[in-house]
């Protein structure tokens, strides 16, 4: 659900900020979809997912390395369907699975931060 969840955020980042194509590609290159993805995470969307990663960590309480790499899902999975359709392309899929760790990096940081708050909360509670 996570993964859909992600999705539905770059979707949504699109919609509300208008689509920003930098990339000189057209519909059916071979980069088309990874440049797409890469040119619309901005630093709202990096907002959009530390707020998911907030609620998740708070009502759910989900283990937050997996929501975060859940959330941003799409850009391996991109990364690979494009590596396999057009060989040659994505050859340096190790270093661009260091990138998209590090688009993960706010949801896990935010989850990790609902966490704390949680634990603070629940402990005054039982005071």
């Amino acid at each position: 659900m996570l993964i859909i969840v992600g999705v539905v955020l770059i979707v949504l980042s699109n919609v509300l900020f208008g689509p920003r194509v930098i990339a000189k590609t057209k519909p059916g290159d071979e980069y088309y979809f990874s440049s797409l993805l890469n040119n619309n995470y901005r630093y709202a969307t990096t907002i959009l997912f530390f707020s998911v990663g907030i609620a998740v960590g708070y009502f759910w309480r989900l283990n937050p390395w997996l929501t975060g790499l859940c959330l941003i899902a799409i850009f391996p999975l991109t990364s690979i369907t494009e590596g396999t359709v057009y060989k040659g392309s994505h050859n340096l899929i190790p270093f661009e699975f260091i990138i998209h760790f590090v688009l993960a990096l706010p949801a896990i940081i935010g989850v990790y931060v609902a966490k704390f708050v949680v634990s603070k909360t629940t402990r005054l509670e039982n005071k």
